[in-house]
């Protein structure tokens, strides 16, 4: 199976820039007791199939990668690599999201590894849609 590769320059990679956008909306998240909500309205990077943000801070443990899949649903990660501890980013039009450092360790939408250095699979997190909210339990 062929892995495509996100469009990044070395340096992205070197320095594990990710492409993914923090939410432009203010107030689009909140977590409170564990669970992340994320008000869709509010949110129109997340709008669209292969659309993304990243939200840390706010009082989570780690950050966490949401994305509207290429296969209709809402996917949540922990935005933390196995190998080496980068940010992830989707791989539009796949359903996977690959690691922003060098080695682009890439995982299914399922948290398992399909290909690169990464020591094993993501921490993947459970969403529920109701309405235009998305609930996160982190």
């Amino acid at each position: 199976m062929s892995v495509k590769k996100l469009e990044r320059n070395f340096f992205q990679r070197l320095l594990g820039l990710c492409a993914t956008p923090k939410p432009s909306g203010e107030g689009s998240w909140k977590l409170q007791d564990g669970l992340v909500e994320v008000d869709l309205s509010k949110t129109p990077e997340l709008q669209s199939p292969g659309g993304a943000v990243r939200l840390q801070g706010g009082g989570l443990e780690a950050p966490v990668l949401v994305i509207n899949g290429s296969d209709g649903e809402f996917h949540a990660f922990r935005n933390v690599c196995t190998h080496g501890k980068r940010a992830l980013d989707p791989v539009p039009g796949t359903a996977t999201v690959q690691c922003c450092s060098v080695g682009a360790s890439t995982f299914s939408y399922d948290g398992e590894l399909i290909e690169g250095p990464a020591k094993g699979p993501l921490t993947v997190y459970r969403v529920e849609q109701e309405s235009q909210r998305l609930k996160i339990s982190v």
